[in-house]
């Protein structure tokens, strides 16, 4: 595949990159991948998945293709609260109906593709070869377009933005890739959601990297959430840097999709800024979700809470890989991280890494993770009061995810995710 990819490159190094001015940047971040290949179990991060073999398995080949579907439509959008809509068909942007600019707050909001190439820290597409994430190095090396948004200072947007990522994958189009980057500034508020979709019959790679930088005072919440195909594959790099007072939320969801893995990294860089990284998995069919966090406390009186609700099904498997890291200046951190998961079949795997490293004294951090059943007790006890055994299972798993989703802050957002989970489980029987 490594082969394939290679004469993929060279299609996309004389079809894309001379327009773009950035030729050596993306042949140095190839290199790096073609160095690193794709991860295997060899690697402490991805210890509990093979990469290598699962893009082999569920991606037969890997085709990249430039065309642009000019003419995309997409309506089915949520209905169920007010926001701003953001669309990008196959990784390329379409289009924002309605403006995000100076009149509303926003100092800019670009694509990759309108701001003409655009690398300076404003423009936010920014590739730094050299990396040790072979595929944040296959990212730089093949991303076709971005969305980077800035907010003015003093600033709060009233509802949450959407980006939709709509796929239609295709023999000949299968691999997408992406960069999103957000800096909201001193005093801002805004909320966001990416929306994956993919609406084809074909089964895709998506590599996505986001950056988001917050400055003081601001306030940050992120919502993800992907409707995948059963054998479609995600991976989700994301760096987030906080600074003094700032405030960063956000909730993964996994439901879909052959493989998917978010793979977060927090700097909390000044006093009193936190991070909130909590989220759900039910999975199912062979369904493999992971979730890998490394939370950096670079300053003193930060703060970060974690919380990882799981349930697996039908051979499925779920990893966490949550580190928090306290270097010796950040005294007074306040650091929590938790992970719980229920497995509903003998043949489900849950695997969970928590990690603690201290160098400061003055702290107050813990962790756990803990793996089970269905109470059976708890089960009879519904059963007696009137429920059949698939309801009260039922109720109970709801019960226990909701747990989860109870930690988002906005309700609207939370009211949707509490009937996507509804409707989820419901697809358990």
């Amino acid at each position: 595949m490594i082969e394939e990819l290679n004469k993929n490159f060279e299609n996309f190094r004389s079809q894309y990159i001379p327009k773009l001015d950035d030729e050596a940047k993306r042949i140095e971040a190839f290199k790096d991948f073609k160095k690193l290949g794709f991860p295997n179990k060899k690697l402490e991060d991805w210890k509990f998945s093979d990469f290598n073999s699962i893009i082999s398995n569920k991606i037969q080949t890997i085709k990249v293709s430039l065309e642009r579907n000019k003419k995309f439509k997409f309506e089915n959008f949520i209905k169920d609260f007010d926001h701003t809509k953001i669309f990008f068909f196959n990784g390329f942007f379409v289009e924002k109906r309605e403006e995000l600019d100076e009149k509303k707050g926003f100092s800019h909001a670009t694509s990759y593709i309108g701001s003409k190439g655009n690398f300076s820290k404003d423009g936010g597409f920014l590739i730094l070869p050299n990396s040790n994430n072979a595929l944040e190095s296959l990212n730089n090396a093949f991303f076709t377009d971005g969305l980077s948004i800035a907010t003015k200072e003093n600033f709060e947007f009233k509802k949450p933005i959407v980006i939709y990522n709509i796929f239609e994958g295709s023999k000949k189009n299968n691999f997408f890739n992406n960069k999103i980057r957000f800096v909201i500034s001193e005093n801002s508020k805004i909320d966001v959601m990416i929306y994956n979709i993919n609406i084809g019959k074909e089964p895709i790679f998506f590599n996505l990297k986001s950056t988001f930088h917050l400055e003081k005072n601001s306030i940050f919440k992120l919502y993800n959430l992907s409707d995948f195909k059963e054998n479609d594959v995600h991976y989700n790099f994301g760096n987030i840097f906080l600074e003094e007072n700032s405030v960063y939320e956000n909730f993964e969801n996994f439901y879909s999709g052959g493989f998917s893995k978010s793979d977060l990294v927090c700097n909390l860089n000044k006093s009193y800024c936190s991070c909130f990284i909590n989220g759900c998995m039910l999975s199912k069919n062979k369904q493999h979700h992971e979730l890998k966090t490394l939370v950096r406390h670079n300053d003193e009186k930060t703060k970060s809470h974690q919380k990882i609700k799981t349930v697996l099904d039908g051979n499925s498997k779920g990893v966490f890989q949550g580190k928090i890291k306290v270097n010796s200046k950040a005294q007074k951190t306040d650091g929590y991280q938790l992970s719980k998961a229920l497995l509903l079949d003998k043949d489900s795997e849950f695997d969970s890494k928590p990690e603690l490293e201290i160098y400061a004294d003055d702290v107050k951090c813990s962790h756990g993770s803990t793996s089970g059943n269905l109470d059976e007790e708890a089960i009879f006890y519904l059963m007696s009061r009137g429920l059949d055994k698939y309801e009260a299972k039922k109720l109970l798993i709801k019960g226990f995810l909701i747990d989860a989703i109870e930690t988002i802050t906005n309700n609207e957002i939370k009211e949707y995710f509490l009937n996507k989970l509804e409707n989820k489980i419901n697809e358990h029987r």
